[in-house]
């Protein structure tokens, strides 16, 4: 993963405390004093993050995030700029600006954590992307086969209870409940687990394809979480508004009820976000809306604390549980 960082900064003492900050953390880092020199800079470097003062001597900071987010080779930018008014901060986030630091930056992790953040989008977006055109090459092939379908059916339900720490995780199927439904969880780290159940709306005979086609979006999001990269899994919220986008820009047409919760086994914390109404909780929450119909859509996380009475999904008679034992 290319770690190449911009910095276009007119001041030269704070460009040099932010080179040598970024170059003592293994970034690979170039610098432009002006908006021509960052234009010309950025067809040389290729950077992978640029970050952007707004005031600067020849060029507007505003134009110059314009121009790079209108780019084919678009990168992310975040502005850092000495500037708070609200109307710089609209208008650098309507153009497409990741993040908005004032300077100075008084904790410069801060920094870091945001340039992560836009490298990590990056080589997940660059995974979604190639699945998700691999995915919809052989949509059509899922959908006529039935001996496919049949044999990726048993990819949809786990086949073992999870135990982490003192907590259990397990389900149990209603009849015919399977042919219907996708439940998963798994263990994340020494202390995380990620459960997830979710029911598809579509045209009669395709539940199983459309299901898969979600459990393969949310794949490479599991593989990433497993490497390390816990930012998606452990939001449940933000998971929810990636795979609604993909399956929203993807050639399926179904709609998915889908609750996602995450778990941390040490401190008990519960977080999870739920799309469409189908499927009953333990804990009452307000549901958003079903994921797959409208690409914009947004979801809330909810937070409680796992205790005895442990925290359940249902859907019709199948069930998915969290609870402590011992």
């Amino acid at each position: 993963m290319g770690r190449k960082i911009l910095i276009v900064e007119d001041d030269a003492v704070y460009a040099n405390l932010l080179s040598n900050y970024l170059l003592d953390r293994s970034f690979d880092v170039y610098t432009a004093n002006s908006g021509k020199a960052a234009l010309a800079s950025m067809a040389q470097i290729k950077p992978n993050v640029v970050l952007c003062d707004l005031n600067l001597p020849d060029i507007s900071g505003l134009k110059i995030l314009e121009s790079i987010l209108q780019s084919p080779d678009a990168v992310p930018v975040i502005v850092i700029s000495a500037s708070d008014d609200m109307r710089d901060i609209r208008e650098a986030v309507r153009l497409g600006a990741v993040d908005y630091l004032v300077k100075p930056v008084q904790q410069l992790d801060a920094l870091e954590f945001a340039i992560e953040n836009c490298l990590t989008r990056n080589t997940l977006e660059e995974s979604y992307e190639h699945e998700r055109w691999e995915l919809d090459d052989h949509l059509d092939v899922l959908f006529q086969n039935d001996s496919i379908i049949e044999r990726l059916t048993q990819d949809l339900v786990p086949h073992e209870h999870l135990y982490v720490q003192d907590v259990r995780v397990d389900h149990e199927f209603g009849l015919n409940d399977g042919d219907k439904l996708w439940i998963d969880y798994y263990r994340l780290a020494p202390n995380q687990v990620i459960m997830l159940m979710a029911r598809a709306q579509a045209v009669a005979g395709q539940d199983v394809v459309a299901l898969l086609v979600l459990k393969t979006m949310f794949n490479p999001i599991l593989r990433s979480g497993l490497s390390g990269n816990m930012q998606l899994l452990s939001n449940p919220n933000e998971l929810l508004t990636r795979l609604n986008n993909e399956l929203c820009h993807s050639r399926i047409r179904a709609a998915f009820d889908l609750v996602c919760v995450w778990i941390d086994t040490k401190t008990k914390e519960v977080r999870w976000s739920q799309a469409g109404d189908k499927i009953m909780l333990s804990h009452e929450a307000k549901p958003d809306l079903a994921m797959g119909i409208w690409e914009k859509a947004t979801y809330k996380m909810h937070k409680t604390q796992l205790d005895r009475a442990g925290f359940y999904l249902a859907c019709e008679q199948t069930w998915l549980r969290a609870s402590i034992v011992g």
